[in-house]
């Protein structure tokens, strides 16, 4: 459990910092010491924890563009009962690779545009396409920050703001998605003791992130989401192939 502690504690402090990246850090470990359905609620009851830290930060979330992002969010919420679906008709490896290969893709191809400055015009529903293919991730591999991250930095959100939309994006999808596992599986699938304490150490994680946040510039701060975003992208490669 101390390294559940530790990662815990490090992904807490990435998802602070960017605004994702706990699920990343933290669920490889979890995995490996829980049982998967238990795994999985304890990633979401802590996200949802650290989420509500990261959006009343300043006591309400001001920086959210919820004009922008409540199509995005309802768009998600179709896409979580078909990522059930495909976690009970697919391989997870393949799905993790699939989504990998996509996600590196989507990073080269965003950084490219940042490299040459080159402005996007953004297609109508892309926001919905980025919402549902979330909600797919998020019961299928429990990874889902990398598409509405790539669309929040297409956008030209501010850190500020990306680092909030993400956080309020997170707290949907893991209340929606606890409460249907919660429905399916019952309480017997929290680790209620093990939860209880983790929790601490990501509370120390989002105060440290918070801090490192704040001293982020705007270029650093899209530089570091971006190395993140690919980041993932590898490690869902690496697992789905066995390599992890």
């Amino acid at each position: 459990m101390a390294l559940a502690a530790v990662a815990a504690l490090v992904g807490a402090f990435v998802q602070s910092t960017t605004g994702f990246g706990f699920a990343l850090v933290l669920s490889p470990v979890l995995f490996a010491v829980m049982e998967p359905v238990e795994a999985v609620m304890a990633l979401l009851v802590l996200g949802l924890a650290l989420s509500v830290l990261v959006l009343f930060e300043r006591g309400r979330p001001e920086h959210v563009d919820w004009r922008a992002l409540v199509p995005m969010l309802l768009a998600a919420l179709p896409g979580l009962a078909v990522g059930a679906v495909l976690l009970t008709q697919l391989s997870k490896e393949a799905l993790q690779v699939a989504v990998g290969v996509a996600v590196i893709g989507a990073a080269a191809w965003q950084a490219h545009r940042r490299t040459r400055r080159d402005s996007v015009r953004m297609a109508r529903g892309a926001g919905v396409a980025a919402g549902f293919t979330s909600g797919v991730l998020t019961t299928s591999i429990s990874v889902s920050g990398p598409p509405v991250v790539l669309w929040l930095e297409a956008r030209g959100a501010s850190p500020e703001e990306f680092r909030a939309s993400l956080a309020a994006t997170f707290l949907a999808l893991n209340l929606t998605g606890g409460a249907l596992l919660l429905g399916a599986e019952g309480t017997g699938s929290i680790d209620a003791g093990a939860v209880a304490l983790l929790l601490g150490v990501v509370f120390a994680g989002y105060a440290l992130g918070a801090l490192a946040f704040r001293r982020l510039d705007r270029e650093r701060f899209y530089t570091l989401v971006l190395a993140l975003v690919a980041c993932t992208g590898v490690a869902s490669v690496a697992a789905g192939l066995g390599l992890v």
